[in-house]
């Protein structure tokens, strides 16, 4: 039976992505891919909405886009604030912890948002070089407001640094807000297979990065900065060797977002998000975000006798594969679906159909149907035009 991939990353991917990958692999010095990776450029930028700035697109996951995006702005010792609502806003310390000492860490607390005010007063109240935000938290599904927080930035020296793996691309986002730098990976709403690491610096990160001593070798973007802009000028461009085939998926997976339209895309993750959270409401489970939904996956806890490695095992064998925790203290007691890139209301159906089956079989009280109904009735609400 074939079961379907509803984890916050590796997501499904469209045929077009995957039979792209099955073509012969051309040179990396050709014109035909130097068009292609000149696309793929130029339609990163689209997606982060940017009008200025240097696209990237890396060989490496999304721990590279955060190792990318932030050490190139920072000097030894640099003073960094850690906007933290999860997992990894904790391997934003840990990284930092490499280079610096002089880390702040705003931490609200589990299954909350970070208030925007309190970020513009922590950074009103010190010099910090460098701050970093989680859009949203893989690990809890929290989303946070990076419009209201980014609005601070504009007139400050200091850089703004947005981690957007877990919603560039089915969460509204625009660099224009007021960031500086912002990263996602492949795997994620963009829809594409694992192994780039894709984002976007602003010219006040780029000013910033030319005082700077380099910290790294690999991730150093003075080296590759001008490889991309040779790219979007179609010249032929060299640091370490591309990958030509998943920049060439990436360059199909952008295509299709541009088809749909960034505005439909957000609307229809909303729609799938708002179902998902009916479904999961309905069967009397709690949530962990306290309000701050995240619409690219949903995450809650399970009901107390529920045992979460049979509750997966049960769930995947019906049809739907769901993700553990990742917060240590609780992970084994909650578990995650992903619904972001060409996700639909089929999968909806058959995850919460899974769900519902599973909690049964593992002695939750639970009437048949209850969340299918629930979910429905959401999706019955809307007429989207696009089928979903």
């Amino acid at each position: 039976m074939r079961k379907i991939l509803m984890i916050p990353g590796p997501i499904e991917y469209e045929q077009n992505v995957l039979s792209t990958l099955a073509m012969p692999t051309i040179a990396h010095t050709s014109k035909e891919f130097l068009g292609i990776f000149k696309e793929t450029l130029e339609k990163t930028m689209k997606v982060f909405n940017a009008k200025e700035g240097l696209p990237f697109a890396l060989s490496g996951s999304g721990t590279l886009a955060m190792e990318i995006g932030t050490v190139n702005f920072i000097k030894k010792d640099s003073n960094v604030l850690v906007v933290n609502t999860g997992y990894f806003g904790d391997r934003f310390v840990d990284l930092f912890s490499r280079f610096t000492k002089n880390v702040d860490i705003y931490k609200p607390p589990l299954g909350d948002a970070a208030d925007p005010k309190v970020v513009y007063e922590k950074v009103s109240g010190n010099k910090y070089d460098l701050v970093t935000v989680t859009h949203v938290d893989t690990s809890t599904g929290v989303r946070n407001n990076v419009k209201e927080i980014a609005k601070y930035f504009k007139d400050l020296d200091t850089v703004l640094v947005v981690d957007g793996v877990c919603s560039i691309g089915g969460e509204e986002f625009d660099m224009g807000w007021g960031a500086d730098v912002a990263f996602t990976a492949s795997q994620k709403a963009l829809g594409a297979p694992p192994g780039l690491a894709v984002g976007v610096v602003g010219p006040k990160a780029l000013k910033v990065m030319e005082k700077n001593p380099p910290l790294s070798f690999f991730s150093d973007l003075r080296k590759w900065q001008g490889v991309f802009k040779n790219m979007l000028e179609l010249k032929p461009g060299y640091f370490g060797t591309p990958n030509v085939n998943l920049i060439t998926a990436l360059n199909v997976s952008l295509t299709n977002i541009m088809n749909e339209g960034m505005e439909k895309r957000i609307k229809r993750h909303e729609i799938i998000a708002e179902s998902f959270r009916a479904g999961i409401n309905a069967l009397g489970l709690k949530m962990i975000p306290n309000g701050a939904y995240a619409n690219t996956l949903s995450v809650q806890y399970l009901p107390e006798n529920v045992k979460q490695a049979q509750f997966l095992q049960d769930a995947e064998r019906y049809g739907a594969v769901f993700a553990g925790g990742l917060i240590p203290e609780i992970k084994e007691k909650y578990f995650r679906i992903g619904h972001m890139g060409s996700v639909s209301s089929s999968e909806v159906m058959i995850s919460i159909g899974a769900i519902e089956r599973a909690l049964k079989k593992n002695g939750y009280s639970v009437k048949l149907g209850t969340g299918l109904s629930a979910a429905q009735e959401v999706l019955a609400k809307y007429d989207f035009g696009i089928p979903f």
